[in-house]
C-alpha cells in the first residue's frame, strides 16, 4: 500500500504539534548543554571531553580532522564555542515552536546536524562490539528534511508548494529508509548476532536501581528465549522497516510497528537514555536516548500518512 503525502493547505493540528515537539527537543538539548557546558564548575572540562571523546574512537585517517577541530576550539575559547552551540539550539527550538522562518531553520538545522554528526558523534564510530547506531544527528538531519518539506504549509504559504514539498518529503523518507537499512545491515553481523545479551547487560552498570532491576529482568527473558533468536528477530524487524520506507509500501503497518519497536529499544538496549549525568545526558544531542529522535521522523510519516488517507477519502 502506497501513501503519498501532500501538504497544500493550512497545516493540521497534528503537524503543528509535532513541529512544536521537535522544537521542545531542541530546547531540552539547549538546557542540557547549557548546564553541562556553561553553568557547572566543571563546564569547560565537560565540553572539551564531549569533543575529545569522538576523536578517541574514530579511525586514524579521520582523527586529524577531529583533533584539529579540538585545537581550534581551545584557541577560540571553549566557553565561547559552547555558548554559540547553546544559542543555535535555542534558536532552532524557538523557530520550530513559533513556526516562524521554518524553512530557514530547517536548512540551518540540516547543516548544523551534519557538523555535529562529525564533531560530536565522530561519524558514528566505532562500529564494533555490536554497535549499530551511526549517531543521533543523522536522524536529526532527516527530521529537519521532513520539516523543510512541509515548511510552506507551516508558514501559511500554500502556493507552488505541493510539488517541491512532496519531492523533499520522499527524499526524507528514502533517507530515513537508508538509515534503517544501515542499522539493519549491522544487525546481521556476528558481533551483534552472537553477542546480543551484552547489548542489554552492558548498559546496566551505573544505572539507577529501578533501571538496573528492569534490565536484569529483560536479560533473563532474552536468555530464556535464546539470545540468537531474539537477535535474528531484531534484525528482521529493522530490515522490514527499512524495506517499507524505501519502497513506500505498507507504511500504514510499518510506521506504527517502527514506533513501538523504537520504544522497545529505548526501554531496553538504551536503558531509558541513562545513566543520567550533567556531563553525559543529552550533551551530544540525544536528549534521553538516541532512539527517541528516531520517533520524530516516524511521527512525521504517521501524520503525513493520516493526511494522505484523509485527502483520498
Amino acid at each position: 500500500m502506497k501513501l503519498a503525502a501532500r501538504f497544500d493547505g493550512a497545516p493540521g493540528p497534528a503537524l503543528r504539534m509535532l513541529t512544536g515537539v521537535f522544537g521542545v527537543v531542541w530546547l531540552v538539548n539547549a538546557l542540557f548543554q547549557g548546564v553541562a557546558w556553561l553553568a557547572v564548575a566543571s563546564a569547560r572540562a565537560n565540553f572539551l571531553h564531549a569533543l575529545a571523546k569522538p576523536a578517541s574512537k574514530v579511525p586514524g585517517w579521520i582523527r586529524p580532522l577531529l583533533l584539529a577541530e579540538l585545537h581550534g576550539v581551545k584557541a577560540l575559547g571553549p566557553q565561547l564555542v559552547a555558548g554559540c552551540m547553546v544559542v543555535i539550539a535555542v534558536l532552532l527550538g524557538v523557530a520550530l515552536l513559533t513556526r516562524r522562518k521554518v524553512a530557514l531553520a530547517a536548512r540551518a538545522g540540516i547543516a548544523y546536524s551534519a557538523i555535529c554528526w562529525v564533531f560530536l558523534n565522530g561519524f558514528g564510530f566505532p562500529y564494533s562490539g555490536g554497535q549499530t547506531d551511526p549517531g543521533v544527528f543523522v536522524a536529526y538531519a532527516i527530521a529537519f528534511l521532513f520539516v523543510l518539506s512541509v515548511a510552506p504549509a507551516l508558514e501559511g504559504r500554500g502556493e507552488d508548494a505541493p510539488e517541491v514539498g512532496n519531492g523533499l518529503w520522499h527524499a526524507a523518507r528514502i533517507s530515513f529508509g537508508l538509515l534503517w537499512l544501515f542499522d539493519a545491515a549491522l544487525k546481521w553481523l556476528p558481533a551483534f548476532l552472537l553477542h546480543f545479551s551484552s547489548q542489554i547487560t552492558s548498559v546496566i552498570p551505573g544505572q539507577p536501581q529501578w533501571v538496573a532491576l528492569w534490565l536484569g529482568f529483560v536479560a533473563e527473558i532474552v536468555h530464556a528465549i535464546g539470545p540468537v533468536p531474539v537477535a535474528v528477530l531484531v534484525g528482521l524487524s529493522e530490515t522490514a522497516i527499512a524495506a517499507a520506507l524505501l519502497s513506500d509500501r505498507w507504511l500504514r503497518i510499518a510506521v506504527p510497528f517502527a514506533l513501538l519497536y523504537s520504544l522497545a529499544v529505548w526501554c531496553t538496549a538504551e536503558a531509558f537514555g541513562g545513566p543520567y549525568s550533567a556531563a553525559g545526558t543529552g550533551v551530544r544531542g540525544n536528549v534521553l536516548g538516541n532512539v527517541l529522535i528516531y520517533l520524530i521522523p516516524l511521527l512525521f510519516l504517521w501524520v503525513g500518512g493520516a493526511r494522505a488517507r484523509s485527502a483520498q477519502a
